[in-house]
């Protein structure tokens, strides 16, 4: 049966009306959500989420700061017992290394380093050197001799042209010291480098070059060449090309003495048996031929260095130990028979160091008792005949 037109309509009319309020009503949904979404991210909001980040990333607890590794004292070795009793019997004091063939078999500390605070010697404790510090000029000279800066020939006139006798008195005389110049006396007084070389000018010569005549200035002369050709301060120049390479860290001058923590103090024995602090001139006297201190470990490393070939090389090295007269005393050390040997002595202090041709062995006693034991020579040659039984 046919369904009537105007029922048709009327259920036309109906859909569209139910369209239009289904459309009016998703409208209405999407403008919501588009103003619900606009308020969200307003620059307030943005801002109020970026300082809630912030906060959130600050609250978290700092990372702790990697700890400092506390300062390495020195092992002390004692594997040479016989060396270890015979330096007791002694009654030495201060620090004492002997190496043999590749291992250290001795390294302990004697005695007291302070009597006043009862501090004892350590392998850590610092001594002055004296005139072992020669053996450090003689290597930056001759490393500089490497570096086409001089030759040990030249005579000294040429870096020092009013030195007395320069023209004939050459480098390798002051090495050697056969120079035949007078020298300069110590007093009590700070002096430059500059000051004290004009001194040793003015005091002159008392004999032509050739002859053996031991004399601290020679040394002086040198360190102020090296200062001269460098242009380094001598300290930092034997920083940077001896004690860095050789891995030397308890070393330094004077001026920084009183800031190790491992000093000793230098004392000398009265005749009624009582020890006494000698008579320390300013060490600004003894430039660049005693006003350098270090420990026995230092000593070792810069044998070490040596004998290694680290400092200089084979021709340098040869120069070094070569005797430049009968005394045996070739540039810093003296070159014996069986080992290469340099000796400081220093208001209070003491020192023999030596190592073997072969640098199979190392003697280092550095001691701050002056005269308890008469020739530390003959102690250090006793050691290596304790080692060689």
């Amino acid at each position: 049966m046919a369904i009537p037109e105007t029922s048709r309509s009327s259920k036309r009319r109906k859909k569209r009306k139910r369209d239009f309020y289904v459309g009016v009503g998703l409208i209405f949904l999407l403008l919501a959500s588009i103003f619900i979404v606009v308020k969200w991210i307003t620059p307030e909001n943005l801002e109020n989420k970026s300082v809630a980040t912030e906060k959130k990333t600050t609250n978290k607890p700092p990372a702790k700061a990697p700890a400092k590794p506390a300062e390495q004292k020195t092992k002390t070795i004692v594997e040479n017992e016989e060396i270890d009793n015979y330096l007791e019997s002694l009654g030495f004091s201060g620090t004492a290394l002997v190496y043999r063939e590749g291992k250290i078999v001795l390294n302990k500390g004697y005695g007291v380093a302070n009597r006043e605070k009862d501090i004892a010697n350590t392998p850590d404790t610092v001594y002055y050197i004296g005139s072992s510090q020669k053996a450090l000029i003689a290597t930056a000279i001759l490393q500089l001799e490497e570096r086409g800066k001089l030759q040990v020939s030249d005579p000294v006139s040429r870096y020092l042209p009013d030195f007395p006798n320069g023209n004939t008195i050459t480098l390798k005389n002051l090495l050697n010291h056969t120079s035949g110049i007078v020298g300069h006396t110590e007093e009590n007084a700070k002096i430059s480098p500059a000051d004290l070389v004009k001194d040793i000018e003015a005091q002159g010569i008392k004999r032509q070059p050739g002859k053996w005549d031991y004399q601290d200035s020679n040394y002086s002369v040198l360190g102020y060449i090296v200062e001269q050709l460098s242009g380094e301060k001598l300290i930092n120049y034997l920083q940077n090309n001896i004690f860095k390479p050789a891995g030397m860290t308890h070393s330094g001058m004077y001026t920084t003495f009183d800031k190790e923590k491992e000093r000793s103090v230098g004392y000398s024995i009265k005749k009624d048996g009582t020890y006494k602090t000698p008579y320390l001139p300013d060490l600004s006297q003894l430039y660049g031929c005693g006003d350098i201190y270090m420990s026995a470990t230092d000593m070792f490393l810069f044998d070490r260095a040596l004998s290694n070939r680290k400092l200089i090389n084979d021709t340098s090295f040869e120069k070094m130990f070569t005797a430049g007269s009968s005394s045996g005393y070739g540039m810093g050390f003296y070159a014996d028979p069986g080992s290469y040997n340099s000796h400081g002595v220093l208001s209070g202090w003491n020192v023999s160091n030596s190592f073997s041709h072969s640098g199979k062995t190392c003697v280092v006693l550095l001691s701050n008792i002056q005269n308890n034991i008469k020739s530390f020579g003959k102690v250090n040659n006793h050691i290596y005949e304790l080692l060689n039984h």
